[in-house]
């Protein structure tokens, strides 16, 4: 089958469903230390990070979100928004740390996985314990709507080598490690 020319293939399903591929942040932490440690000081530097999600027409959604690490899980914790319910309808999501310098100093970190709802108590204790340690307070009653532990699918730490010219990608994932290639930047 073509369209105008482009040769038009049926969806082939990766199997994405099919095995176990997505890990908690201490096993994550475990299987790539250096790129947890980096991407943990790139989510704790400002308290915010950007999570994709995906409404419920298909397109993507991102909003900030305030990242907190507990009992060895990487907490999520949400408001009555949007943003929580495309996770509660569909858990595929990417976080993201904000980027503020063009010249790309800051350096990148993502996360891609999935949010799980939370209904254990010692993690939602963990999460208002992680947020009063943060903010000196307690977290407002009834606050968060929902708490989401991410997990983990795959990782990507970017970085630059201004002084090389050089852009370093760091990769992480359960079927292929940690892997790190260089390229010439611009």
């Amino acid at each position: 089958m073509s369209l105008q020319g482009y040769a038009v293939r049926h969806a082939v399903s990766l199997g994405y469903e099919a095995e176990a591929t997505h890990v908690i942040w201490s096993e994550f932490e475990a299987a790539a230390p250096e790129v947890a440690r980096l991407g943990a000081e790139r989510l704790l530097r400002t308290g915010l990070a950007i999570v994709a999600t995906i409404r419920r027409d298909g397109t993507p959604r991102i909003d900030p979100v305030e990242p907190f690490f507990s009992h060895g899980h990487l907490l999520l914790g949400m408001m009555r928004s949007q943003k929580a319910f495309d996770l509660l309808r569909d858990p595929r999501c990417l976080l993201h740390n904000p980027i503020s310098d063009p010249n790309g100093s800051e350096g990148e970190f993502k996360l891609r996985g999935r949010a799980v709802d939370v209904q254990g108590a010692n993690l939602w204790e963990g999460y208002r314990q992680a947020y009063a340690d943060r903010w000196k307070r307690r977290p407002p009653e009834g606050f968060p709507f929902r708490v989401f532990s991410l997990d983990i699918d795959s990782a990507a730490l970017i970085r630059w080598d201004i002084e090389k010219g050089e852009m370093i990608i760091g990769l992480w994932s359960l079927a292929h490690g940690v892997t790190e290639t260089r390229r010439k930047y611009p």
